[in-house]
């Protein structure tokens, strides 16, 4: 009898068991992975975290707002959004199991839950974008207008109205799902009385309300007036280059239908038998007059979602293909889909329960033919010239990943096609059971092993990473990456975190000559070189080799001359290149500058210092050390000077006549905190080094001369 109860309580509870261990495997694949998608990790990571959100040009204010937390993390920002990533798409499954549950038996549910989330959509969890968010945004909303019928109040289109306005704060692509679910509005609200057009059109125009409604007053809490907005200025500026003739209008009509082509030969091939049951329900629905049945709702709603978004995004692609310069019109934007294919799989795992036929083999055999007919096209063209990507389409890049199993996937696609023609439920069986299993396990298998390619670092994450620990915040500010590929420029600037930090781009193989405006650094990527009387080039830094990148300091503000201003050392930096070529006895740079972690601070310049200068230093002294001498020598000269516990400028005066380049600092009496008792810090500490300028002494004095 026991085991029996614990039997039961497994049963019960393997699918909690199984979305929690999908939770951890997500981490641990998620883990360590570089950045892969730019620039839209790069976009997002910047408005959500580093800018005010009235300020980011896509109003996805509420993931913006909701992915700001990730700055508690501090550098691990990246690993903090992907646990988010991780925590928010498990927790769809709930609403897809309940969705599923309208149609289908607990286990066929439960099926429908574990496949959807194994599949490769699951790949956009390791990303900085809003795209696992959405997921559960959509399904949360399709899981609460799946259950309104014609005897649903205006009170519950209100709420759905509301749900699509909160998945438009996270992405602005929710919008475009509006007419599809007016239309399905008005599908589900028929009733056999006269008065249903008006109860009908009543409750699409109270969706429609409460949808702007929610998206603008909330946008304006995050906001303010830059929250009302509908597309935001992103978008806003891609749609001012819309066509304007007549020539251009055919050209874009023609490119969105072969973009409609190729999604509508993916969509056949990976989800041939849903959609025919699909095409079979609604066209049952729209010609009964009896009551429709929940597998119908289902089965219009996925159409009609699916439709008008497949039209939205072969649009979109037509449009940047003819506008921007690298865009073309073969590449399949799924993922601005991909999120409602599930709903598919749900309308062939409701032929699973279902006792009733659907139709005749002759009207089977009529819908089937044309989705026949584009598996053998897709399959003999290997959906060329239409680009497989892991970020543009995970499921078609993991199907097509290799050919022989393409071919393979294709004809069982095809075999249970044919099947659903003889018998519908024995065709929507081995969908479910065969062809959808074995095509989620190669596809996912097949995304992982591309994904994981980004354990390795290139040169763009190499360079982003080190300048990121080599120079303060206010240097980053000041650096600009240059190379010729955008993509990986961004990823570089992803690392560096910082706003203000720009990039230029530049072709293959050329030097680069500039200072631009502004900025003290160059972060230059790839095969090209700088002059070198110009720019103080880091090559290496502790032993290590920078290979693919190099970080350079314009020269021209680090030389002593005799008309020059002289140089400053501001120790709030970790490093002067150009300035100073080593330095010795120094502990991590802080907010307000360095500590000495030694008896001695040994700063070597990368050119002689002045016959005749003096050092300007900002500094003050630690414990014991504040009333006693410090020693300051450079060559043969010394000059002890005494320092308070707070902060005072020194003026130190030094004759320099063998031309030496090193300054000396000694510290009286270096001693640690912890030695002392005031905390756990080891460090022996001296001297709190601000600011050092030195200025050759001849020039103060033509200056104070009349």
């Amino acid at each position: 009898m026991e085991n029996q109860k614990i039997a039961a309580e497994i049963k019960n509870n393997y699918l909690s068991m199984a979305v929690i261990a999908l939770f951890v495997a997500l981490l641990f694949r998620n883990s360590g992975l570089y950045p892969v998608v730019f620039a839209d990790e790069y976009t997002y990571s910047k408005f959500s975290r580093l800018l005010p959100l009235a300020d980011s040009p896509i109003p996805g204010y509420l993931y913006l707002a909701i992915y700001r937390l990730t700055n508690i993390c501090g550098d691990g920002f990246l690993d903090c959004a992907r646990i988010l990533n991780a925590l928010f798409f498990v927790a769809s499954a709930p609403f897809i199991y309940l969705t599923a549950r309208r149609v289908c038996t607990p286990g066929i549910a439960s099926m429908v839950v574990i496949l959807t989330l194994l599949g490769p959509i699951n790949s956009y969890t390791a990303y900085f974008m809003p795209e696992a968010l959405y997921f559960l945004s959509f399904w949360l909303l399709s899981w609460f207008i799946l259950r309104l019928d014609n005897a649903s109040n205006s009170g519950s289109w209100f709420f759905a109205g509301i749900l699509l306005g909160i998945s438009a704060l996270i992405k602005p692509h929710a919008l475009f799902l509006l007419p599809a679910l007016v239309v399905y509005t008005l599908f589900v609200c028929r009733k056999n009385a006269a008065a249903w057009v008006l109860s009908a059109l009543r409750n699409a125009a109270v969706l429609v309300a409460s949808t702007f409604a929610t998206k603008f007053l909330i946008g304006y809490w995050f906001a303010g007036k830059a929250g009302v907005t509908i597309f935001g200025s992103f978008y806003t500026s891609m749609a001012s280059t819309a066509t304007t003739t007549v020539q251009m209008y055919l050209e874009l009509l023609a490119l969105t239908g072969e973009s409609i082509k190729g999604h509508v030969l993916v969509i056949c091939v990976i989800f041939g038998v849903p959609m025919a049951s699909a095409i079979y329900a609604s066209l049952n629905a729209l010609t009964s007059k009896q009551e429709i049945k929940a597998e119908q709702n289902i089965s219009f709603y996925a159409l009609v979602v699916l439709s008008s978004l497949i039209v939205v995004v072969a649009l979109f692609t037509a449009s940047t293909a003819m506008t921007e310069q690298n865009a073309t019109d073969v590449r399949l934007h799924m993922r601005y889909y991909n999120f409602a294919l599930p709903l598919l799989l749900l309308v062939a795992a409701s032929r699973l329960s279902s006792e009733s036929t659907a139709g005749t083999r002759k009207s089977r055999a009529l819908i089937a033919f044309p989705i026949g007919a584009a598996i053998l096209y897709a399959a003999y063209t290997h959906l060329a010239p239409y680009l497989p990507s892991l970020i543009d389409n995970p499921e078609l890049r993991g199907f097509t990943f290799i050919p022989a199993v393409f071919y393979v996937l294709s004809g069982i696609a095809l075999c249970t096609l044919i099947l659903w023609v003889y018998a519908d439920r024995a065709g929507a069986k081995s969908f479910v059971y065969l062809f959808m299993p074995l095509a989620v396990v190669v596809s996912t298998v097949a995304v992982n092993h591309e994904l994981r390619h980004r354990l390795v670092a290139d040169a763009f994450d190499k360079a982003g990473t080190f300048t990121k620990q080599y120079l303060s915040d206010g240097d980053i500010a000041k650096v600009v990456v240059v190379g010729s590929e955008e993509a990986g420029l961004f990823r570089s600037l992803f690392y560096l975190d910082n706003p203000k930090a720009s990039f230029e781009t530049i072709p293959k193989g050329s030097a680069y000559d500039k200072h631009p405006a502004g900025k003290e650094w160059i972060l230059l990527i790839g095969d090209h070189t700088l002059t070198e009387n110009t720019f103080h080039q880091l090559r290496t830094f502790d032993k290590l080799q920078m290979t693919g990148f190099v970080l350079a300091h314009p020269t021209g503000t680090t030389t002593f001359g005799e008309t020059g201003e002289g140089i400053t050392v501001d120790f709030k930096k970790s490093a002067w290149p150009g300035v100073i070529s080593s330095a010795q006895g120094l502990s991590s740079t802080e907010p307000w500058g360095t500590w000495s972690a030694s008896d001695t601070v040994i700063l070597e310049f990368s050119k002689p210092l002045p016959d005749k200068f003096n050092i300007h230093l900002i500094a003050n002294a630690f414990g014991q050390n504040a009333g006693k001498e410090f020693v300051a020598r450079v060559g043969e000269s010394a000059i002890r000077f005494t320092l308070g516990a707070t902060t005072e400028e020194k003026l130190l005066e030094f004759n320099n006549p063998s031309k030496a380049k090193i300054i000396r600092i000694d510290v009286p009496s270096a001693v640690s905190p912890k030695a002392l008792g005031l905390s756990g810090d080891e460090r022996r500490l001296g001297i709190a080094l601000t600011e050092l300028r030195v200025a050759p002494r001849n020039i103060l004095q033509n200056k104070k001369s009349p």
